[in-house]
């Protein structure tokens, strides 16, 4: 193994996880509370650090879809061209592999079995979601129900569609749209007090959490991972999950896995809460916005964006945003902004995430590329990386998730955390 500096503080524990983003914090309580020695690192000074932040703050199971589907296909050249562009593409050659790859994910059966897979593993996740809730684990959760609208009449008819009238008995302060639909089986979440909630019932149960802690590399012995090194500290490991977004690709690509991974910035506008805030999540359809009132602010969040992730955010963007929710909901127009945050939502060249324990790397694991879908899809991820780490349970139907399969190398012999 690689010697380390005296002047590094060595600890040994059975598990580390790099990244206290919702996924990484939801793993760390699972693994915490299955009696496992887990230390969580962090770049972040603190909470909400990274994209977790930037979300629209909705549990929607049944919006949860692939990124790569034939719908992309035939709307992002209308979305590129909106103003403002729900979709967009930066000019960066390099992403062009990547996105040749997310067109082919596309093809109707191949897009058609991942939308089923994730549909069940976002309806599993929420009931994990309500579950952490009535454990008092999630003290925001609330199901409010919401509504999509359309500020021009669909083309494809639907019979769930409402008229204005109906719309605006259910959400009062609706302007005036063409056509909408009502879910009541949806809920709104802020990821900051999931987060915090996580986080603390893993360090009730004996976890570290090490915010302002950056994963330099990982650890290597005989091809195995055996830990990772970290500004200041050595953590010395039986096992380690990446779950730091798009940062998992680069310590991943240090013991030879490839996660073909990009950043799909999202950006957020927060308002101040008032007579304004509408009772419940509202969906621009057009302009792929959502609005979603907080306890005490209301999200509007929206957009996704490829490119050079190292760019900076355009303020501009989400001003933009906040005036098309305008257009729907007059009384955000005057509302005073609260914040800004644009994030990059780690997304896949097939659209769908990256969970599981590797087969060619011994005692690592993948935790990411949740793309928009990090907070609905957190306690279902933290419950098979923790299936998977401690007792070997990684279902065959899983293998669509795998981090191996991105690359061909064979499988190598795998120790469980019970058998360590």
């Amino acid at each position: 193994m690689e010697s380390h500096s005296p002047l590094q503080r060595v600890h040994h524990v059975d598990c580390v996880v790099v990244g206290a983003g919702v996924v990484g914090a939801t793993i760390t309580q699972q693994l915490a509370r299955r009696g496992v020695g887990v230390a969580l690192i962090d770049r972040a000074p603190g909470i909400g650090g990274g994209c977790s932040y930037a979300n629209a703050a909705i549990v929607a199971p049944h919006h949860v879809t692939p990124l790569a589907t034939p719908a992309l296909l035939r709307e992002a050249p209308i979305q590129m061209l909106r103003r403002p562009p729900a979709v967009r593409m930066q000019p960066d050659p390099s992403i062009l592999p990547w996105a040749g790859s997310l067109m082919a994910s596309a093809a109707p059966r191949r897009a058609h079995l991942a939308g089923e897979r994730l549909s069940r593993l976002a309806a599993e996740s929420t009931r994990l979601h309500c579950l952490l809730a009535d454990e008092g684990l999630s003290p925001t959760l609330r199901k409010t129900g919401a509504v999509d609208v359309y500020l021009r009449p669909p083309r494809r008819r639907r019979a769930d569609l409402l008229s204005f009238e109906r719309l605006t008995a259910i959400e009062p302060a609706l302007a005036p749209v063409a056509a909408g639909a009502h879910h009541a089986e949806e809920w709104t979440l802020e990821s900051r007090s999931f987060v915090k909630a996580m986080l603390d019932d893993a360090s009730r149960h004996g976890a570290d959490v090490f915010f302002g802690t950056s994963a330099e590399r990982l650890l290597t012995e005989h091809g195995r991972v055996v830990g990772v090194a970290a500004e200041g500290m050595i953590l010395l490991a039986d096992h380690v999950i990446l779950a730091a977004g798009l940062g998992s690709a680069t310590l991943a690509a240090q013991v030879g896995l490839q996660l073909p991974l990009r950043g799909g910035r999202g950006y957020v506008i927060d308002v101040a809460a008032g007579d304004h805030a509408p009772a419940m999540p509202v969906r621009i359809k057009e302009h792929r916005v959502v609005v979603t009132p907080l306890a005490d602010r209301v999200r509007v969040c929206g957009s996704i964006e490829f490119g050079d992730e190292r760019r900076p955010m355009d303020p501009g963007r989400a001003e933009a945003l906040k005036t098309v929710a305008a257009r729907v909901l007059p009384g955000l127009e005057r509302a005073a902004v609260v914040d800004r945050w644009a994030g990059e939502r780690p997304c896949t060249p097939d659209g769908v995430p990256v969970i599981g324990r590797s087969r060619t790397v011994e005692n690592l694991s993948v935790a990411t590329g949740h793309g928009m879908w990090g907070m609905v899809l957190a306690p279902v991820t933290a419950r098979m990386i923790t299936d998977a780490v401690v007792d070997d349970v990684e279902p065959a139907q899983d293998a669509w998730l795998s981090p191996d399969r991105y690359d061909g190398r064979p499988a190598r012999h795998r120790r469980t955390l019970r058998t360590a």
